[in-house]
């Protein structure tokens, strides 16, 4: 199994052009792939729908798209009738594999009156591999401070550790009052194995991602490989005093009964289609 996380920049190269077909170019073939920073409706992106794009570019995945930054777009045409549209920023998973469930979580948010911030949201994923279901996250923390990116994670963790206790999108019987709410459906689990992938915004040594590590048995697939190369940002970002982002900013964590299927995890340095560079973990059965 091959997992991809990327941070596409809503398909900004480093040459400023948007191009969603090189994003997918990247990542075709990989089982998995999260993706952050896709947007709906946004000006500077010519308002493409990308999560609707990206899926009829790659045609064999199944797809999922979460945001918590949904604000209004809508205009009225000449006869004077609402054309409702929104204006979203989020994650999306793609997988080889039907996804069962899912679910969007909104992130912590801080108010910078002197800086741009935005709702920052993660999703959760319920895929049916070949061998099981798993869990996949696809996260995104916010980038101006570590007080917000540590209650960002913090909520992160809470999620991972509970879902299992909560079972899937829906539990117990079938019915409320003779109607049957599963759709006929079985009920999707909850499992404990798990994938957490992302842009964090922090390196290994901040407290957000010692948090993670110290609250969960979440295990960096770094750790695991011992990569030489560890540089998945090409730009130093100076936003903050206590933020100075630079090389490892995007991780893959896999629960502790994964950790053996761990075989080799690379940056794919060739790919050219955004500030940040794909992350891929090859994983063995």
């Amino acid at each position: 199994m091959e997992i991809v996380s990327y941070n596409i920049q809503f398909g900004r190269g480093m040459d400023r052009i948007i191009d969603l077909n090189r994003i997918c170019l990247s990542v075709k073939g990989a089982d998995i792939i999260c993706l952050q920073e896709v947007e709906q409706g946004w000006q500077r992106s010519a308002e493409v729908d990308q999560p609707k794009l990206i899926s009829e570019l790659l045609p064999e995945y199944y797809t999922v798209f979460g945001s918590s930054f949904d604000v209004d777009n809508s205009v009225k045409n000449e006869q004077g009738h609402v054309v409702n549209r929104r204006r979203r920023h989020g994650v999306m998973i793609l997988s080889a594999w039907p996804i069962l469930s899912s679910r969007t979580f909104n992130l912590a948010k801080i108010h910078y009156a002197d800086k741009f911030n935005m709702q920052m949201s993660f999703v959760e994923a319920v895929i049916e591999t070949e061998d099981k279901a798993i869990r996949v996250y696809n996260y995104h923390a916010g980038y101006l401070g570590s007080e917000e990116r540590l209650n960002q994670v913090k909520q992160l963790v809470e999620a991972y550790q509970t879902a299992p206790r909560e079972h899937g999108a829906w539990s117990g019987k079938p019915d409320i009052d003779g109607d049957d709410w599963s759709n006929r459906r079985e009920t999707p689990g909850m499992p404990d194995t798990a994938i957490v992938c992302g842009d964090f915004n922090c390196s290994p040594d901040s407290s957000e991602y010692q948090y993670l590590i110290g609250n969960s048995d979440l295990v960096d697939c770094w750790a695991v490989s011992d990569p030489d190369n560890l540089n998945t940002s090409t730009r130093r970002r100076n936003i903050t005093e206590d933020v100075k982002v630079a090389g490892k900013i995007d991780h893959i964590f896999v629960s502790q009964d994964l950790v053996d299927n761990v075989q080799r995890v690379m940056i794919d340095h060739e790919a050219d289609g955004s500030d940040h560079k794909p992350v891929r973990c090859f994983m063995g059965s």
